[in-house]
C-alpha cells in the first residue's frame, strides 16, 4: 500500500482466534450472525493476525508494533515477524525507528530477543502515559494476560527493559517524521496511538488496535473487553473514523485472518448506529496486503 511516496508492508507474526462473544463486553453468539463473513468457516472463531507494518520514508526504515515474538504461548500463534521482515529486503539491523501503537505484548514481541535489542540500530518510540503505565512497578498483569504468556518475558517491565536506554516517548498528537504523525487515541491503553500519513496530497492511518473488528468500522456499539477505559476507547474510534469528509479515507489495522492482514478502504461516512443508517450497512471492502 502506498500513501503518496510513503510505502507501507504487512509484517506478519502470526494469529490468535477467539469465539466472536468473547470479545466484547455487549455481543452474543447471535450478535456475529449478520457478519459471519469475518467468521473462520472451519471453527466459528474470528481470527486476529498479529504483526506490524514496514513503512519506508524517504532514508526512514520504520516498524509499527513487532508482534508477539518468537515464543508465545496459546492461544497466541506467532514467531514469523523475523522473516516475513526479512522477505521484504530489510534486515533487524536496517530498521532505524520502531515505533509502538501501545504495549500490550502482542505489539512488542519482537523488541527484544534474548536480552538484547532486536532491532540494533532503532529508536524506540511510544507513547509516555503507556510506558508509565504498563513499565510501572505498580502495574498488575490482568488475568488475560497472564493466563497466556509467560510475564518473566513478556510483561512490558520486563520485555523491554533491554531497550529502555533507547527510548523516546511523545504523548497524544505530535510529529513524529516528515509526513508521518501521531492522533490521540487513548482507551484501548493509556496512551494507544494511531499514526496518520500524509503524503503527495493523499492521508491514510494505522489503527493499531483502535479496533479489533470489522464491524466496529461501521458501527460504534461494539465495546471490546479488553479497554483500561471503555468509554475513552469507543470515543477514540468516532473520532478517527469519525463522519467528516476530510478524515482520511485508507485505514489498515491487524484484523481477520487465517495469516493475513486486511486493508480497509472506508468509503463514505461511517453511521453512529445502525438505525440511524437505516438498517445494516454493507460490509466494508477488504484487500489484502
Amino acid at each position: 500500500m502506498k500513501i503518496g511516496d510513503i510505502t507501507i508492508e504487512a509484517l506478519i507474526d502470526g494469529e490468535t482466534a477467539y469465539p466472536g462473544e468473547f470479545l466484547y463486553t455487549n455481543k452474543e453468539r447471535e450478535d456475529w450472525t449478520e457478519h459471519e463473513q469475518f467468521l473462520d468457516p472451519c471453527t466459528g472463531n474470528y481470527v486476529n493476525t498479529l504483526g506490524g507494518f514496514l513503512i519506508r520514508s524517504g532514508d526512514r526504515v520504520i516498524v509499527l508494533d513487532t508482534g508477539i515474538g518468537s515464543k508465545p504461548i496459546y492461544p497466541w500463534l506467532g514467531g514469523g515477524f523475523r522473516s516475513s521482515l526479512l522477505s521484504k529486503g530489510v534486515a533487524p539491523e536496517d530498521v532505524t525507528d520502531v515505533v509502538f501503537s501501545h504495549l500490550h505484548l502482542d505489539h512488542i514481541g519482537w523488541a527484544a530477543q534474548h536480552g538484547k535489542p532486536f532491532f540494533s540500530n532503532a529508536t524506540y518510540r511510544c507513547d509516555r502515559r503507556d510506558w508509565d503505565f504498563f513499565v510501572s512497578p505498580d502495574y498488575e498483569i490482568p488475568e488475560w494476560e497472564s493466563s497466556t504468556s509467560n510475564p518473566a518475558e513478556d510483561s512490558a517491565a520486563n520485555r523491554l527493559a533491554p531497550v529502555a536506554s533507547r527510548m523516546e516517548f511523545f504523548e497524544g498528537e505530535q510529529g513524529l517524521f516528515p509526513g508521518i504523525s501521531t492522533l490521540e487515541s487513548s482507551g484501548h491503553t493509556p496512551g494507544s496511538t494511531v499514526l496518520l500519513l500524509e503524503s503527495g496530497g493523499e492521508k491514510g492511518l494505522l489503527l493499531g488496535d483502535l479496533v479489533h473488528s470489522e464491524p466496529e468500522l461501521y458501527d460504534d456499539n461494539w465495546d471490546f473487553v479488553n479497554h483500561v477505559d471503555h468509554d475513552a476507547g469507543r470515543a477514540s474510534i468516532e473520532n478517527a473514523l469519525g463522519s467528516s469528509d476530510a478524515q482520511p479515507r485508507q485505514r489498515s489495522a491487524w484484523l481477520r485472518g487465517p495469516a493475513r492482514v486486511a486493508t480497509v478502504a472506508v468509503r463514505g461516512r461511517r453511521p453512529r448506529s445502525r438505525s440511524a443508517a437505516g438498517g445494516p450497512p454493507p460490509p466494508p471492502s477488504v484487500a489484502d496486503q
